[in-house]
């Protein structure tokens, strides 16, 4: 149900920022005529875009910042989960569990110095 949801939210927000994009062209033809609205909508489109894109390639903090802030909020979490929750999920998903102190133990045997990174990453994929 969440994959169909996500696929009509990008579907419908692709179909209303094309209908607003037309909306304004047709509103600034009167003004500017067909290509010069066109024009502006296009670059208004675009600037958009391209602020976003900054945006997103350009955080506020160092990656090695958010990574670590990522790090404890993780740990934080697991820290928090009962172990009733753990206990439960040994019992609705014994093989997953498995799999995870499979994981677990080979990582304490090979990389001892790495586990606790290792078995972050190994837990939040699972969660």
């Amino acid at each position: 149900m969440r994959l169909l949801a996500g696929a009509g939210a990008a579907f419908f927000g692709l179909a209303g920022t094309t209908a607003l994009t037309v909306a304004g062209v047709i509103a600034l033809v009167p003004v500017i005529g067909l290509l010069w609205a066109t024009v502006t909508a296009g670059c208004v489109l675009l600037a958009i875009g391209l602020t976003c894109v900054f945006i997103f390639l350009k955080p506020g903090k160092p990656t090695e910042v958010e990574l670590d802030q990522f790090e404890h909020a993780t740990a934080d979490m697991l820290a928090d989960l009962p172990f009733d929750a753990i206990a439960s999920l040994a019992e609705r998903r014994p093989i997953a569990a498995a799999s995870m102190a499979l994981a677990a133990g080979y990582m304490v045997v090979s990389h001892p110095d790495q586990v606790g990174k290792s078995l972050q990453k190994l837990v939040d994929e699972l969660i």
